[in-house]
């Protein structure tokens, strides 16, 4: 049994996985001249190629059995190696990665099959298409796309200008047409042949664990999740707004070999209270280096959109902060730091989820009609609405069929009860009637297939879509900051944590009368209490508006007429520019500005260099 650790430089890292058959070595012919790392099958038939960075991908042979891991982490594996000579179906693969901490893709090559699985929150993703008459994986869809040389789906971007993002299964679809995406609850079979089938690895917990008990598996699965990237030592980068999220995670670092070094970045809102929070977590850190940027020492929101650098892969929802990463990454590489912590998901996972109601009103009605009252009381939401919602027997087909129509209408008011599969999608005025057509029969094309909602429940459903939102912009967040040497992770996107926090009750899920209550009693003993207790949240509505004002000029000449969305019959340039002159008299107006823009951005770098 031998283990080893391939590596070359960092940027544009990329990896395929290829059958143990004839027609894969006929593929790996049209992947190879961009590679530079090779693994064989035990046959001797190439199995992974690529670009990956040093320690990212380790590869372990136990007899005919290879299995490899990639991402920050990976070495981990090898401590596994003697229990992985009998590795053979899905659920063995699934065995292993319960034992494995971080977010990690995990490949096998055994008995002639191959199989491949990214994470539950798509901050690792596998893809698939069908290459030299074989079926053929990758971790990047532009590595595919540009080894068929596969045209734009239209389709598929048009559904990228959905506001606040598309539902699932839409939001993870590719770009290109012929490229597929495996879900983050399945895995990948390449069989004998060379044929595809995707795999069911992963099912939601029962979300009945009490209080103590999801706070016992959160704590042992956030501490694991960060002892994963703080386990090599040198210095490691956080976040510190003062926030429940990133402060738990900058606690837990700390008590790991690596060095602490704390980031935090001012508001040009004087109201905003993260600061004050934050000088009491950094008075608990003394062994901590902490790095402070005033409001006016960092990009702007919107800066930087029209340098010709957008991610080759797929449009980057969290455009507006893109100058902000790059940034950030800088200042950690230049102080040392090889990785930077973000407590992105947090939210996700632990924020108050109203669908809750609906669905502990399936189990426990009198529980569920209890904090339905404080919920009323607390969001003003009418009696009647209120039941009428409680009683919805929609099953997630026949909802996503229901926003067919009113894709261009406004979002419902704050005062009606938000107890559905997830928030409803709409598309800004700017886009045509082709762009509109090309996303209803999408949803009404996929209605008809009755997919399967995330979870049996929504409120489960719900967390993991958002889950799945955030961790396919912290994927591509991860590769704009790599470019400057440090590796972006974000613990709480992780698949363990992700199970622990869906293992609470339902009640948990909907607190009325308190902030994260399981986060909160996960991280007691280990966070300072006051920090627990925060019950304010700062937003950065202010910093938008400012980024906005300061870069519209800029943002206007990218939405020329001549704009490549324009080109595409997408999105009605005026129509935009008219958007983006107006006053804004909250956020809300601003928010469907970042997906027309990150898809504008894509565009133009595919349509001028192709997909790499």
């Amino acid at each position: 049994m031998t283990a080893h650790t391939a590596g070359t430089s960092a940027g544009g890292t990329w990896f395929a996985v290829l059958p143990d058959t004839e027609a894969g070595g006929a593929a790996a012919l049209l992947l190879r001249r961009e590679a530079r790392e090779e693994v064989p099958h035990a046959s001797g038939r190439p199995w992974l190629l690529g670009r990956w960075a040093p320690g990212d991908m380790t590869v372990v042979h136990a007899g005919p059995v290879r299995i490899a891991a990639a991402g920050p982490g990976a070495a981990a594996l090898v401590r596994h190696s003697g229990a992985l000579g009998g590795l053979r179906a899905p659920a063995d693969l699934a065995r292993l990665a319960a034992r494995l901490p971080g977010a990690l893709h995990l490949l096998c090559s055994t008995a002639g099959r191959v199989m491949a699985q990214g994470t539950l929150a798509h901050t690792r993703r596998i893809f698939h298409c069908r290459l030299a008459g074989c079926q053929v994986a990758a971790d990047r869809a532009d590595v595919l796309a540009t080894a068929l040389g596969a045209p734009v789906d239209e389709a598929a971007l048009a559904l990228r200008l959905l506001s606040p993002s598309p539902p699932h299964p839409l939001g993870g679809l590719p770009l290109w047409r012929g490229v597929h995406a495996v879900p983050g609850d399945h895995l990948l079979l390449l069989d004998e042949r060379g044929a595809a089938t995707t795999v069911r690895r992963w099912r939601p917990p029962l979300p009945e664990l009490p209080l103590d008990r999801t706070a016992d598996a959160v704590r042992d699965a956030l501490t694991a999740a960060v002892a994963a990237r703080t386990h090599d030592g040198g210095t490691v980068g956080a976040d510190l707004s003062g926030g429940m999220d990133s402060t738990s995670l900058c606690f837990l670092a700390d008590r790991g070999p690596a060095h602490l070094l704390t980031y935090r970045q001012d508001s040009v809102d004087p109201a905003h209270d993260d600061a004050l929070w934050a000088r009491v977590a950094v008075a608990a850190l003394p062994s901590a280096g902490h790095l402070e940027t005033g409001a006016d020492g960092a990009p702007a929101a919107f800066a930087g959109l029209t340098a010709p650098d957008a991610d080759p892969e797929e449009p980057f929802r969290w455009v507006r902060s893109q100058a902000r990463l790059a940034d950030l990454a800088r200042r950690m590489a230049e102080a040392g730091a090889r990785l930077h912590l973000t407590g992105d998901g947090g939210d996700e996972l632990f924020g108050a989820m109203p669908s809750a109601l609906h669905s502990l009103a399936r189990v426990r009605p009198v529980t569920a009609l209890r904090r339905l009252r404080s919920h009323r009381a607390l969001r003003r939401w009418p009696l009647t609405a209120s039941l009428r919602a409680m009683a919805d027997t929609s099953d997630y087909p026949r909802w996503l069929a229901s926003h067919g129509g009113p894709l261009l209408g406004p979002l419902p008011s704050p005062t009606v009860p938000s107890l559905w599969w997830g928030p409803p999608p709409r598309l800004p005025r700017w886009v045509t009637p082709q762009a509109t057509a090309l996303v209803r029969e999408s949803l009404a094309r996929t209605a008809a297939e009755r997919p399967d909602p995330l979870a049996p429940s929504r409120v489960q459903h719900e967390h993991l879509h958002y889950a799945q939102v955030c961790g396919r912009a912290v994927r591509l967040a991860d590769r704009l900051t790599a470019l400057y040497g440090v590796r972006l992770a974000a613990p709480y996107l992780d698949d363990h944590v992700i199970e622990a926090a869906l293992s609470a009750r339902l009640e948990l899920h909907a607190p009325a009368d308190r902030y994260k209550p399981v986060l909160a009693r996960a991280m007691a003993g280990i966070v300072p209490a006051p920090l627990l207790g925060r019950t304010t949240k700062a937003v950065f509505g202010a910093d938008s508006y400012v980024g906005l004002d300061r870069h519209r000029a800029e943002l206007l000449d990218l939405c020329a007429d001549d704009s490549a969305l324009a080109c595409r019959g997408l999105v009605d340039p005026a129509a935009l520019r008219a958007a983006l002159v107006a006053p804004h008299r909250d956020t809300a107006s601003i928010r469907p500005l970042d997906p027309t823009l990150a898809a504008e951005r894509w565009l133009r770098a595919t349509t001028a260099g192709g997909p790499r």
